[in-house]
C-alpha cells in the first residue's frame, strides 16, 4: 500500500532518493563502484566517529545553571552566521523540517478497509500526543501525486476506526518495512514479519502483537492543507481520541497505580524518527524538577 517513508508517507522515501547514475561501459562501471564504494565506506566511518564523539559529551558534564543566568553557547561563532528561509520559494520544505523536527515519535497505523477488508500497518512521523483529557493523537498524512494515503482512506472507509502502535527497538526493522511503496492490495503484516492481532475492544482495525503499547483510535476531525502556491490538497492532518489503551505488563512503572498508570520508557525503548532515514533510540536521560515559582 501506499504509505510513509519510515515513519512518513512513503512518497517521501522517493522524494529524497535522488538520481541514480548508471554507468554505460563495464571498465567505467567497475571504476566507479570502486571509488564509490570507498567513498561511502569512509563516509559512514566518520559519521559513526562524529555520532561516537558526540555519545561522549554527557548531560551530567553540561554547565551549571543559575536561574536567569545565560545560558552557555556551543562554540564562539554560534549566531553569527543564521540563515533564514521562506518556505514559500523552496524547492521543498521537507529535508529542513524532518531534520529540525527531531526525534519525533513514530505513529504505526494499523487499519482495515470497511469495505474490502484489506489490512494495512504503516509508519508515520508527523505525529505527536495533543492532549490527555480526553486523550487525543494527531497524524499528518501526506500526499503523493494527489492521492490520499492507504491508511487514511481505510479509516474514512471504516467509520474512523484504526490503531496506533508504538515502535520499540525489538521490532525497528519490521516496522521499517512496512513503508514500502506495496500495493494497496497488500497487507504489511505479511510482507514485514509483523504479527496482526485482533483484540482490540472497540474498534474494529488489527493491532500489532509485538508493540508493547497500543492505541484504539477513532477520528474526531480531519484538516485538509492545500499547497500555497497550486491551492492543491497536500496533506490530511487527523486528529484522533484515545479509548483504549493496551499495555505488556513489561513495560509499565513497577508499583503502576491501577488508576494512574505509567510506562517505564527505559523498557519500553522507542525508537524515534530524525532526519533521512535515521532512527533514534533512548540513551541517557536527565531528570530536571519543575522550577518552584511562589
Amino acid at each position: 500500500m501506499t504509505t510513509a517513508s519510515a515513519g512518513d508517507d512513503k512518497a517521501s522515501r522517493s522524494a529524497v532518493s535522488g538520481d541514480v547514475a548508471i554507468a554505460v561501459a563495464l571498465g567505467v562501471g567497475m571504476v566507479a563502484g570502486s571509488v564509490l564504494t570507498r567513498f561511502f565506506a569512509k563516509r559512514a566511518a566518520a559519521s559513526a566517529s562524529a555520532i561516537s564523539k558526540a555519545a561522549s559529551s554527557s548531560l551530567a558534564d553540561r554547565p551549571p545553571y543559575k536561574p536567569g543566568a545565560k545560558p552557555t553557547l556551543p562554540s564562539s561563532t554560534f549566531g553569527k552566521d543564521v540563515r533564514v528561509y521562506d518556505p514559500s520559494v523552496l524547492k521543498s520544505s521537507y529535508s529542513l523540517m524532518i531534520s529540525t523536527v527531531t526525534p519525533r515519535p513514530i505513529a504505526l497505523v494499523s487499519s482495515r478497509h470497511g469495505t474490502t477488508g484489506v489490512d494495512n500497518v504503516s509508519p508515520f512521523s508527523y505525529f505527536g500526543a495533543v492532549a490527555h483529557d480526553p486523550p487525543m493523537i494527531a497524524i499528518g498524512f501526506c500526499r503523493n501525486g494527489g492521492a490520499k494515503k492507504d491508511s487514511l482512506q481505510n479509516i474514512e472507509s471504516n467509520n474512523g476506526q484504526f490503531c496506533v502502535n508504538i515502535i520499540s527497538e525489538w521490532y525497528l526493522d519490521a516496522a521499517n518495512h512496512s513503508c514500502g511503496n506495496f500495493a494497496s492490495s497488500v497487507d504489511e503484516f505479511d510482507v514485514s514479519g509483523m504479527t496482526k492481532i485482533n483484540d482490540c475492544e472497540v474498534v474494529n482495525a488489527p493491532r500489532v502483537k509485538e508493540a508493547a503499547v497500543s492505541y484504539e483510535c477513532e477520528l474526531q476531525h480531519i484538516h485538509a492543507l492545500t499547497n500555497d502556491a497550486t491551492g492543491k490538497a497536500t496533506t490530511e492532518i487527523v486528529l484522533a481520541k484515545v479509548v483504549r489503551v493496551h499495555v505488556d505488563s513489561t513495560v509499565l512503572m513497577a508499583n503502576s497505580d491501577v488508576e494512574r498508570p505509567a510506562v517505564d520508557t527505559m523498557q519500553l525503548k522507542p525508537v524515534g524518527r530524525l532526519g533521512g532515514n535515521i532512527y533514534s533510540m533512548i540513551g541517557e536521560t536527565v531528570d530536571i524538577p519543575r522550577p518552584k515559582v511562589s
